[in-house]
């Protein structure tokens, strides 16, 4: 569920990317070629599309940082395994050095 989740956020941010970047080149064109939108429009744009990337580069985090709690995780649980068979290696060496004596 998380991941579709994170999967729908990711996409919906992606769009709202492009749309901000779509907007921003568009004033910024407009600014170059005279029809002059205001500095405070240019720069809620450009604000916005920075905000976006922002809110895209915490997901991406987010999921990463997710991902490494997960493989600390695994890596613990192996290495309780290793030490559960190193045990058994042990009693099955002890039972056999008993039994030859």
């Amino acid at each position: 569920m998380k991941k579709k989740l994170m999967k729908i956020i990711n996409w919906i941010l992606n769009i709202l990317i492009i749309i901000f970047a779509i907007i921003v080149v568009y004033v910024l064109i407009d600014r170059i070629f005279g029809n002059s939108p205001t500095d405070f429009e240019l720069m809620t744009y450009i604000l916005g599309l920075y905000g976006m990337t922002i809110l895209k580069l915490f997901t991406l985090i987010y999921g990463v940082n997710r991902e490494i709690g997960e493989l600390k995780i695994n890596v613990r649980n192996g290495f309780n395994k290793i030490k559960e068979d190193m045990k058994r290696i042990e009693n099955k060496i002890d039972n056999l050095s008993r039994g030859r004596k």
